[in-house]
C-alpha cells in the first residue's frame, strides 16, 4: 500500500507559499523570545468550526502581550477561508500563528508583525486516551494561561516524556497539586452522573470547546461542575473525557502517576457527548 503525501497549504501574510518558500526571518521576536499567539482551527469542507470563539481569544491574547494583529478582523478571516479552501481534504486542521515581527534591537527597527496560516489533512481520533501524569507544573495564577501564546516549553516537554512512555498525552497538575488541564485538551470526569472540569482559576486554558461542552452539557439536561481537585479526585471516576479543537470529545481510559494506574470505562455520558459533537463535521 502506498503511503499518502502529507499536504500542507501555507500563506503568510495572505499570500500562498510553498514549503521553500514557507520561512520568517531568524530575527522575529517569536524566534528569539516565543513573542506571538496561535490558534488552531478544526475545518470541515470550506467551514471553519467555532471560528468567531477562536478569534474571540486571539484577540484578548494581543490585548494581554501588546501585540498589534497587522490586519482587520474581516481580512484575517477572509485569508483563513482561502486557506482553507486551497486544501482538498473535506476535514482538515488550520494553525493560524501570529509572530511579533523582526526585534527592534536585532535589526536596528521594530518588525511587522506576521500572519502565518497553514492547512493539513486531518482525522477525528477515536481510539480511547491514555494519560501519564507530568511532573512538570503549570503556574495557574499566571495571566499567560488564560491565552494561547506560542511559549509552550512545558506542554511541549510534558507531551514528548509522555509518549517516550507509550502514552497520547500528559496530565497537567498546578502548582498547588490541583488538576489543571492536558497538554492538548481540557479534560472532564464524570462521578455519579454529575460532570466535572476544573476552574479556569486552576491554570486550564479557556478552551473554546471546553466553554461549548459546558454550554451543551447543560443544555442535554446534565449537571456541569468546575471543582478545583487533586489527582485523587478524579482517580475514582466513573468516566473521564477530554475536549479540543482538533478531537472533540475523546473518552480517557488510563491515567498513571508513578505506579499508579487508574482505568476508566467509555460511559454513557462520554458516549452520548461524543456522538453529538461528532454532529459539527456532518
Amino acid at each position: 500500500m502506498t503511503k499518502r503525501r502529507l499536504t500542507t497549504i501555507t500563506t503568510i501574510n495572505g499570500r500562498p507559499v510553498s514549503g521553500a518558500d514557507a520561512r520568517i526571518s531568524v530575527f522575529d521576536n517569536a524566534l528569539l523570545y516565543a513573542e506571538g499567539l496561535f490558534e488552531t482551527f478544526l475545518a470541515v469542507d470550506d467551514r471553519i468550526i467555532l471560528l468567531e470563539q477562536h478569534l474571540d481569544r486571539l484577540y484578548r491574547g494581543a490585548k494581554v502581550i501588546g501585540l498589534t494583529v497587522p490586519v482587520s478582523r474581516k481580512t484575517l478571516s477572509t485569508w483563513m477561508v482561502a486557506t482553507v479552501k486551497a486544501h482538498p481534504d473535506r476535514i482538515k486542521k488550520l494553525r493560524l500563528t501570529i509572530s511579533s515581527g523582526e526585534a527592534a534591537r536585532w535589526v536596528g527597527v521594530q518588525g511587522k508583525p506576521q500572519v502565518i496560516l497553514s492547512a493539513s489533512p486531518h482525522e477525528l481520533p477515536v481510539k480511547p486516551y491514555s494519560l501519564l501524569v507530568s511532573d512538570l507544573k503549570i503556574d495557574h495564577e499566571s495571566v499567560f494561561r488564560r491565552i494561547k501564546t506560542i511559549s509552550y516549553a512545558i506542554h511541549a516537554a510534558a507531551l514528548k516524556r509522555a509518549k517516550d512512555r507509550g502514552f497520547d498525552d500528559a496530565l497537567l497538575l498546578n502548582r498547588s497539586d490541583r488538576l489543571a488541564e492536558v497538554t492538548s485538551a481540557n479534560i472532564f470526569w464524570v462521578r455519579k452522573g454529575r460532570l466535572y472540569t476544573p476552574p479556569l482559576s486552576a491554570g486550564c486554558l479557556d478552551g473554546v470547546t471546553r466553554l461549548l461542552v459546558i454550554r451543551e452539557a447543560r443544555g442535554l439536561g446534565l449537571t456541569l461542575v468546575e471543582k478545583t481537585d487533586r489527582l485523587e479526585g478524579i482517580a475514582g471516576a466513573d468516566e473521564v473525557f477530554v475536549s479540543s479543537s482538533l478531537k472533540l470529545i475523546l473518552g480517557v481510559d488510563r491515567i498513571r502517576s508513578g505506579r499508579r494506574v487508574f482505568r476508566f470505562p467509555i460511559g454513557p455520558i462520554t458516549t452520548r457527548l461524543f456522538d453529538h459533537f461528532r454532529k459539527l463535521v456532518d
